[in-house]
C-alpha cells in the first residue's frame, strides 16, 4: 500500500533535481555584485543616469570652488575619461537620456528658475526647451536641488516638476519638447510644499513623484501620464532623495531615511513592504538604474561634520569662529544647557546616532538607542532632563533622558516631532498630525493648539504668553493656552527647517538665500519688526539646528568639514 507513494515521492524529487540541474546550466552561476567607484574627482558629482543601452553614464558634477556649480558630463560606465558637456553661470541639474540616446535634457536652475535644456548626447548646441519656477523639492540639501526632469519612451515629452510660484505648491507637468508647452497632471492639495521628483517607468504606463505635505512628510506617489488614478505608494513620511524603476516597471528602487540611515529600498510595481538593499556606503542618495546591462549607480556622500562655536556680530567674518566637537563621525544638533556650561548634541561617533554632553568635565553618552535617527535635543529649565526626538522602527517619537548621567530614555510621545520645553518646565510643546500641541511634562493631557498644516519647530516666549511656530513660508504665534493663530512676519529669504530659538528681543532663524547659494542664521527683531542677517559662513550647516548662547554673545552650528560627493557603480545588479 505505501511503496506507489515512496515510488511517486522519489519520481518527483528526481524530476525537481533535473529541472533545478537544467536551469542552473540554462542560467549559469550566480553572479556577485561588484561595487567600484565610478567617479574620483575633486567636488561634487551627483544625479547619475545612464544611457539606454547601459554603457554611458552622464551626471552633473562641479568643483571646490566658492563659486563652483554643477554642470553636466558624460562617461563610460567601464572607466575612462569624464567628458563636460555645459558650462555658465547657472546650475545644470540631473540629465537623462532620452529613449534613443541621443539627446540629454537637464534643469539648468538659476535665482529660482528652471529652464528645460536639452544637448546632444556627444555634445554641440543647446536648445532651451521652456522656462519655468524652479520646484526645489525636499531635497534637505540646499546645494542639491530635487531632479526636475524625466522622458516619456516616446521622446516627445517630459514629465516636469513645477514650482508654484507665490505660495502655491509645486506640481507635475508633461512637457512637449517640440513646441514648449506644459500641461499639469498632479494636483498637491493646498498648503503643501507640492510635487517634485518626476520618474516615468519604462513602460510609460506610470509616473512616480515625491509628494510633500511638509518637511518631515515626504511619501511617494503614482498616477499614469494624464494624471488619472493617483494612488499613495509609500506610506513613511520620511524624506526621500531620488528613486529609479527597474527594467520593465516592475520595481522602483529609492534612497530614503527610514530611521536608520540613507539607504536603498526596493518596493515591487504592485505595492507592498519596502526591502533594504543592503548597499554599502554611509549616506546613499539619487539611485539610478540602467535599462540594460544590468548595473546600478548611486551618488554616495559620507559627510563629516563638527560643531563650531562663532561670535554673533560680523555676518560675513571669521568672526572668531573655531570647532568646538570633533569626531570621527557626524556632529550635527547643538544645544547649550540653560546655563550655558554644557554642550548636549547628537553624535555618530560610535557609528550611530547618539545624545552626548560635553563639559568642561569631558564628554559622556546619554542615550543608547541603537538604529534610531535623532533631533533636536533640548534642556528642560532646570537643566536635568533633555527632550528630543527620535525616528526609528515604530516611526518619530519624543523621549526625554536624564541629563546627568547615562540612562533609560523614557518615551513621552508617539507620532511627533519638533519637541520643546515650556518656561517652566510643567509643559511641552510638539508637532504632530499636520497641528502644535501642548500636552503635560509626561506627555499626558495633550491638546491642540493649531491646524495650520506643515507647523513645526513650536517654542515659547520668554514670557511664557506665545508659542511661535514656523509654517512653509513664514512664522506664527498662537497663545500658549490656545486662541488665534496671527502672522508674525514672512522672511525675506526661503525658511529652513532648523528649530528657531526665542529670545526676548526677537527670533533666531535660518534662511537659504538662493541668490548666494547659502544658509544663513538671522535675527528678526520684535521692537524694529525687521531682520538682519548675524551669520553666513561658508559649509555652515543648518538643517539639524543651531544654538545661541544664553547670553547671545555666541552661536553654536554644524559645519561640514568633507563634504564631497562621489558616484559609486554597482555591476551585477538584478
Amino acid at each position: 500500500m505505501r511503496r506507489p507513494a515512496v515510488l511517486l515521492a522519489l519520481g518527483l524529487c528526481g524530476v525537481g533535481g533535473v529541472v533545478t540541474l537544467l536551469g542552473h546550466l540554462a542560467t549559469g552561476p550566480r553572479l556577485e555584485q561588484k561595487r567600484v567607484a565610478l567617479t574620483s574627482e575633486a567636488g561634487a558629482q551627483a544625479y547619475p543616469a545612464f544611457s539606454p543601452d547601459g554603457q554611458m553614464v552622464a551626471y552633473s558634477a562641479r568643483g571646490v570652488g566658492a563659486d563652483a556649480v554643477f554642470h553636466v558630463w558624460v562617461r563610460s560606465a567601464a572607466g575612462g575619461a569624464p567628458r563636460q558637456l555645459t558650462e555658465g553661470e547657472g546650475g545644470d541639474i540631473a540629465p537623462v537620456w532620452s529613449p534613443d540616446g541621443k539627446l540629454l535634457a537637464f534643469a539648468r536652475i538659476k535665482e529660482g528658475r528652471a529652464a528645460a535644456i536639452a544637448i546632444p548626447s556627444g555634445g554641440g548646441a543647446e536648445r532651451k526647451i521652456a522656462e519655468f519656477e524652479a520646484a526645489g523639492g525636499p531635497s534637505g540639501e540646499e546645494a542639491l536641488p530635487a531632479p526636475e526632469l524625466s522622458w516619456t519612451p516616446d521622446g516627445k515629452t517630459l514629465a516636469a516638476a513645477v514650482g508654484g510660484g507665490e505660495g502655491r505648491p509645486s506640481a507635475i507637468f508633461l512637457l512637449d519638447v517640440a513646441s514648449g508647452q506644459l500641461r499639469q497632471i498632479t494636483r498637491p492639495p493646498e498648503g503643501s510644499e507640492g510635487d517634485s521628483n518626476p520618474a516615468v517607468a519604462p513602460d510609460g504606463g506610470t509616473v512616480a513623484f515625491l509628494r510633500t505635505l511638509d518637511a518631515d512628510h515626504i511619501d511617494i506617489y503614482l498616477c499614469d501620464l494624464k494624471g488619472g488614478a493617483p494612488r499613495q505608494f509609500t506610506f513613511d513620511g520620511r524624506p526621500i532623495r531620488g528613486m529609479a524603476w527597474t527594467p520593465g516597471a516592475r520595481d522602483l528602487v529609492y534612497a530614503g531615511d527610514r530611521g536608520i540611515g540613507w539607504r536603498l529600498w526596493r518596493l515591487p510595481a504592485y505595492g507592498g513592504s519596502g526591502r533594504d538593499l543592503l548597499m554599502m556606503g554611509r549616506r546613499i542618495l539619487y539611485p539610478a538604474i540602467a535599462p540594460a546591462g544590468s548595473r546600478l549607480a548611486y551618488m554616495e556622500s559620507p559627510q563629516v561634520s563638527e560643531i563650531w562655536r562663532s561670535a554673533l556680530g560680523a555676518a560675513d567674518g571669521e568672526a572668531g569662529e573655531r570647532p568646538v566637537l570633533r569626531s570621527a563621525g557626524r556632529e550635527t544638533a547643538p544645544s547649550y544647557s540653560p546655563d550655558g556650561k554644557s554642550i548636549a548634541n547628537v553624535s555618530e561617533q560610535n557609528g550611530t546616532e547618539e545624545i552626548w554632553i560635553a563639559s568642561a568635565d569631558g564628554r559622556v553618552q546619554v542615550t543608547r538607542m541603537e538604529e534610531a535617527r535623532m533631533r533636536q535635543p533640548q534642556w528642560s529649565p532646570d537643566g536635568r532632563t533633555l527632550l528630543f526626538e527620535a525616528r526609528g522602527a515604530r516611526g518619530v517619537e519624543i523621549y526625554e533622558t536624564p541629563a546627568a548621567s547615562a540612562g533609560q530614555a523614557v518615551r513621552v510621545v508617539s507620532d511627533a516631532s519638533d519637541p520643546s520645553w515650556s518656561r517652566d518646565g510643567k509643559s511641552i510643546y510638539y508637532a504632530a498630525d499636520g497641528g502644535i500641541w501642548k500636552a503635560d511634562a509626561d506627555g499626558k493631557n495633550a491638546r491642540q493648539l493649531t491646524n495650520r498644516r506643515g507647523g513645526g519647530s513650536p517654542r515659547e516666549s520668554v514670557d511664557g504668553q506665545y508659542v511661535y511656530y514656523r509654517s512653509r513660508r513664514s512664522i506664527w504665534r498662537v497663545p500658549s493656552g490656545g486662541g488665534k493663530e496671527e502672522e508674525v512676519f514672512v522672511p525675506d529669504h526661503d525658511l529652513l527647517s532648523a528649530p528657531m530659538q526665542i529670545a526676548a528681543g526677537g527670533i533666531y532663524y535660518s534662511e537659504f538665500d538662493r541668490a548666494r547659494r547659502g544658509a544663513s542664521l538671522a535675527f528678526y527683531d520684535f521692537a524694529s519688526g525687521k531682520s538682519r542677517p548675524l551669520l553666513r559662513l561658508k559649509g555652515l550647516d543648518l538643517e539639524d539646528g543651531f544654538a545661541v548662547s544664553p547670553d547671545g554673545s555666541n552661536v553654536l552650528y554644524a559645519k561640514v568639514d568633507a563634504g564631497e560627493t562621489h558616484l559609486v557603480l554597482v555591476e551585477n545588479f538584478r
